[in-house]
């Protein structure tokens, strides 16, 4: 059965979400979430989120996807303990390696393995599956004929609607090293939703909001996508409002039922420049969003007249008071306002340079969650009351009883009535129950003190509602470092795309810009830079041409499992993130002997891992893997023969390389480049493409 997977960032979305009908939703605790600043759950309101779900047969996911650090993984894991206790029916993680671990431990723990591990391949599908996983989040970029592929060998989850990263997930590192705030940690500042400008030899040839993507919408898409197997189908926008929450899950279950529904409630809860369509179907021409950031809205009408501060429109919208909306010329976004109560009469007054002609977009209506007949769900349930004088009070709701410690006594004066039972009774505070009241016996003599009749109510419908939670715990015992020391080996290798130009280095790793014209290696330790992202496709090109090499240096877990089934050698690049011991020993227990640190690590980190990786030391650090084409894929009247740069509003210049497989894809390099002499080597040419990664003992000097 498939499911319609819903963002709860918040105990109202959460009820939103469930009453709308979600089959299923995924939230953050207060750590390890990649959405920090979402309100996220406390281990007392994950307990009550878990349970209020399973009221109503919803699944709840838990999200912990940002990369740990080694002194991280015992609080990981007592988290991940923790909120197992309180029912969580999955964990959702982005370190494949930990997956490992944490099932080793927690053995009936349920694992989903995270966009942010770049599942794209079937290679990826078989190795989330061998580390434990039941499901993939496969990456929003992932073509159509690989995920009929990989729903065959694991059960796949896909984004169907919301906002797009610019990079490839789990390897976008703009946030990171131009703020210090880290995507893969939860950090994100959305660097990539400022303005920039692609210059081509001199020449501006693309500004505005040029990394910015439109918000996907799969409305047309999801039955295709069901029937190539897809079974969990995924909801973006855990900092969204309830409004957006009920909207898209509305407007997906009809979807799913072969229903065309308007979006345009879904337009004015939340609407970043219109929708594409998923990457796998083939890029649209409206998958930038360049000229609007944010919330655009649904347009409702064109302003005729302009008085003062106040526009009036044509044709004529029923705006509220409290409603806001933006004004619109040529794609751009020129002025906003809100609708008031000016002297009785309902006016809609807006800021901005603005002109008769704009555009009038609605992004806030204040009535639009009423306007979807979303009502909290409710479990009607009968309390059954026995309360007799000389016996002790007692409620009881199924199977689940409960009693005063002492026995009624007989009222002096105003004896309770059964009114008054029913009155205290139908007050269900925090449970989401619809009470009818029955009576076994009732004398109607007793005196009932109404804390008692309180206490005991309160403890009914807590058993009653917290019953289904198994409070089921392990035993976890702390993880310590236990890496595995490798023999010494080479201790230097550079990324180039041309491997006879530097001959100093004792490993070339080869990345070409175009996989179909490569150079073959000649009596040299070459490595075949293979990216973090290759469709079916891609591996057909990789394939032909990898056999030649040494090896492959590969950017992503899933070449791990490609590199086991063809035969060949590994060197794990810095896109394997590698984060903690646990990672550096699976990759030691593949026979890897070469791997690189994650470039998000410090020194002093990476020496507390007592391990001899790799380290960028010199030269271009990639901050972005962009697997679109930023000038909306007009191949025919491409002029870009070479690298050109990505220029933000302070002039700061990032180069940007241009590579070939099945088709164009690109990768944004820091505009600093990494001067680090650790090992006595420095890269002098100022190529983009030159990083220089180095080992040894980082043990020494290191605080």
């Amino acid at each position: 059965m498939c499911e319609i997977l819903a963002p709860v960032g918040n105990k109202q979305n959460l009820i939103t979400a469930v009453s709308a009908g979600a089959n299923a939703v995924y939230l953050g605790l207060k750590d390890f979430s990649a959405r920090k600043t979402a309100d996220n759950f406390s281990l007392e309101e994950l307990k009550y989120a878990v349970a209020y779900a399973k009221t109503f047969n919803v699944k709840v996911y838990v999200t912990v996807n940002t990369l740990v650090k080694e002194n991280e993984i015992n609080s990981l894991l007592n988290a991940i303990n923790d909120a197992y206790a309180c029912g969580v029916d999955a964990f959702i993680l982005q370190d494949l390696f930990l997956g490992k671990l944490i099932k080793e431990k927690m053995p009936n723990v349920t694992l989903h393995l995270s966009t942010q591990a770049g599942v794209c391949n079937e290679y990826g599908a078989i190795q989330a599956k061998k580390y434990g996983f039941s499901r993939v989040i496969l990456a929003r970029e992932t073509k159509i004929s690989d995920i009929e592929r990989i729903s065959k060998i694991i059960e796949t989850e896909v984004f169907i609607h919301g906002a797009l990263c610019t990079s490839l997930s789990g390897h976008c590192y703009f946030s990171s090293f131009i703020g210090g705030n880290s995507g893969n940690r939860g950090f994100c500042k959305q660097p990539c939703r400022k303005k920039y400008s692609y210059v081509y030899n001199g020449k501006i040839i693309k500004s505005g909001y040029v990394l910015s993507l439109a918000d996907l919408c799969s409305q047309k898409d999801i039955v295709t996508l069901k029937d190539l197997g897809v079974k969990s189908f995924k909801i973006e926008g855990r900092l969204r409002s309830a409004e957006y929450v009920a909207s898209a899950i509305l407007l997906y279950k009809s979807a799913l039922n072969g229903e065309n529904v308007s979006l345009n409630n879904l337009k004015t809860a939340y609407n970043r420049g219109d929708y594409t369509r998923l990457l796998g179907f083939g890029q649209e021409k409206s998958f930038i969003s360049s000229n609007i950031q944010g919330h655009k809205g649904l347009s409702v009408g064109k302003i005729i007249k302009v008085v003062k501060d106040v526009i009036f429109i044509s044709p004529t919208y029923d705006f509220k008071v409290g409603d806001a909306f933006k004004i619109i010329r040529n794609g751009v976004e020129v002025g906003n306002g809100t609708c008031l109560n000016q002297n009785g009469k309902t006016v809609l007054k807006c800021h901005g340079n603005v002109l008769v002609g704009d555009s009038v977009n609605l992004t806030k209506r204040v009535d639009l969650l009423e306007s979807l007949c979303i009502k909290e769900l409710k479990v009607s349930i009968t309390v059954l009351v026995d309360a007799c004088a000389n016996k002790p009070l007692t409620l009881t709701c199924g199977d689940i009883t409960v009693s005063s410690s002492d026995a009624l006594e007989l009222a002096k004066n105003a004896p309770a009535t059964k009114q008054d039972v029913i009155n205290s009774l139908i007050k269900t505070d925090v449970y989401p129950y619809e009470v009818s009241v029955d009576f076994k016996s009732f004398d109607g003599k007793s005196f009932i003190v109404k804390s008692v009749l309180n206490r005991l109510r309160a403890e009914l419908y807590a058993k009653l509602f917290y019953g289904k939670i198994s409070n089921i715990t392990y035993k976890i015992e702390k993880y310590t470092n236990l890496c595995i020391t490798e023999n010494g080996c080479n201790n230097s290798a550079i990324i180039t795309d041309d491997f006879n130009y530097l001959e100093s280095y004792d490993n070339i790793i080869y990345a070409p810009q175009d996989y179909n014209n490569v150079k073959l290696p000649h009596n040299k330790k070459v490595w075949l830079y293979v990216p973090a992202f290759c469709s079916g496709s891609d591996l057909e090109i990789i394939n032909k041409i990898a056999p030649h090499f040494h090896g492959i240096y590969g950017e992503s877990y899933w070449a791990l499992e490609y590199a086991i089934q063809k035969g060949f050698k590994l060197f794990a690049g810095c896109g394997f993130n590698v984060f903690n011991s646990q990672n550096v020993n699976e990759l030691r227990l593949n026979g890897v002997n070469e791997f690189c640190y994650s470039k998000e690590l410090s020194l002093s980190e990476i020496a507390s891992l007592n391990s001899n990786g790799f380290v960028l030391t010199n030269g271009a650090i990639e901050v972005l893997d962009l697997i679109y084409c930023p000038f909306s894929k007009n191949c025919k009247n491409c002029e870009i023969n070479g690298n050109f740069e990505l220029v933000d509003e302070d002039s700061r210049r990032f180069p940007v390389i241009k590579y070939k497989l099945s088709e164009c894809r690109f990768k944004v390099f820091n505009n600093a480049k990494l001067n680090y002499n650790y090992s006595g080597n420095q890269i002098t040419d100022n190529r983009a493409s030159l990083s220089l990664i180095t080992k040894g003992n980082l043990q020494k000097g290191i605080k």
